[in-house]
């Protein structure tokens, strides 16, 4: 027994001396290097539902758009892995917690209170005139590594008879917002999703006079749901593809995040020029060689070449890279036009998410820089409304949000400062004749 003990301490003991003797730097570079696989942090989800007069339009149908996206978001949520609790409120002047680490049937309750008499009934004496950056900061500040908040709302900012320029108090209230997030941003770890949903609106509008009007046919209107937490329970959301499964989807969504490391995605250079020429030789080296611009009739003195790129890793919204506006290239003299990849068979574009269109009229011998920024997406502005008081018969009014560009500005500015670059992804491409 003795003997068998030896020799298994032996080749031990031999390892010990023979590392000791090849000197301090082979010991540490023979230690392997620990593997460590962290867990996703768990956390709980605390749903707070704007019940302000205001989002009663989007109830008063028992089968409503809005009720039956609410509820699937719900019990996805519900569902959701990492979850330690879904914690069910409503939001006004104060939160009413209705339903801590709700249960199945909890979810079915908090469905069915989805209806104008039921909100009146459980919050009477609790509501009135509701500060929209107040609501969304309570929401903010309550979100930590341990709690994620999601906001639901019209997000309709309300300036009232007494305020005679709407104008200024958007863009005081923008600036309010901006400090909310900004304070937090300097404190600790953030990011924010925003989905923009649709539903069935029928009943009492108030403008931002705050005057009632009565609209009395159902209209397709907007309302919005915020994800507000780390960036860890961000990326989670994100990754486990629940909000693709909310019932009727979402018509639009923004993804914020500070910007930590400038990404490079895969792309490459298609290889035929769609106006003039070029050689193939150097495409493998991000190189276009022999270029010149096209002599025919058609596109005369024009140069022009696609680029494919990847951008399945980027946690944004792939609409986000079809905005123009969401690109800064080096080249004044370049135009750029972006389509997404459809065909996902073709072998030429096989792995790649988006093809990028390039034309120039003044060729020349240049590397060609194309930044990705962070940024307020065009979307938020198309869906902005500046004067909601025509919302009955101008039907652009009825798909738009009064004051949503201010408020989305103030949070994109805490993100993405004016004074910083907001370089998100980049991708250079030499250009030579």
């Amino acid at each position: 027994m003795k003997y068998f003990y030896f020799l298994f301490i032996f080749p031990v003991l031999f390892l010990i001396v023979s590392t000791s003797a090849s000197g301090q730097g082979r010991k540490e570079a023979a230690r392997p290097k620990a593997i460590i696989i962290k867990k996703p942090e768990k956390f709980n989800i605390n749903v707070f539902l704007e019940n302000s007069g205001s989002m009663n339009g989007y109830l008063d149908d028992p089968n409503t758009q809005f009720k039956n996206s609410i509820y699937s978001l719900l019990t996805r949520l519900k569902l959701f892995d990492n979850s330690l609790g879904l914690n069910l409120s409503l939001i006004n002047k104060g939160d009413q917690l209705l339903y801590p680490n709700a249960s199945n049937s909890d979810v079915v309750k908090f469905k069915d209170i989805l209806n104008p008499s039921s909100f009146k009934q459980i919050s009477a004496g609790k509501t009135g005139e509701s500060d929209l950056n107040d609501l969304i900061n309570r929401s903010l500040t309550k979100s930590n590594k341990n709690n994620l908040s999601v906001f639901i709302s019209d997000c309709i900012y309300s300036p009232g008879k007494n305020i005679p320029d709407a104008t200024q108090y958007l863009a005081e209230q923008k600036q309010g917002i901006f400090l909310n997030f900004a304070t937090e941003l300097k404190k600790r770890d953030l990011a924010v999703i925003i989905l923009q949903l649709f539903g069935n609106f029928k009943g009492t509008y108030y403008d931002h006079l705050n005057n009632k009007i009565n609209i009395i046919s159902s209209i397709s209107r907007p309302y919005y749901i915020w994800f507000i937490g780390t960036e860890n329970q961000i990326n989670q959301i994100i990754r486990s593809k629940k909000l693709e499964e909310i019932d009727g989807g979402y018509k639009n969504k923004i993804i914020i995040q500070p910007i930590k490391n400038i990404n490079q995605p895969k792309f490459k250079i298609i290889s035929k020029a769609t106006s003039g020429t070029f050689d193939k030789t150097e495409l493998g080296k991000k190189i276009i060689s022999g270029a010149s611009s096209s002599s025919g009739n058609q596109n005369k003195g024009q140069f022009g070449f696609n680029v494919a790129v990847d951008f399945s890793e980027s946690l944004q919204d792939s609409k986000y890279f079809l905005d123009t506006d969401n690109y800064k290239l080096s080249s004044k003299e370049y135009s750029i036009t972006i389509e997404e990849i459809i065909d996902k068979t073709n072998p030429a574009t096989l792995g790649f998410t988006h093809i990028l269109k390039f034309k120039t009229s003044k060729l020349k011998d240049e590397i060609l820089k194309i930044d990705i920024v962070g940024k307020t997406p065009s979307w938020i502005y198309n869906s902005t409304s500046i004067n909601d008081t025509k919302i009955q018969t101008d039907n652009s009014e009825k798909q738009r949000t009064f004051g949503l560009k201010y408020l989305i500005d103030g949070v994109c500015d805490a993100f993405y400062p004016k004074s910083n670059s907001n370089t998100v992804s980049s991708i250079s491409i030499t250009i030579k004749k």
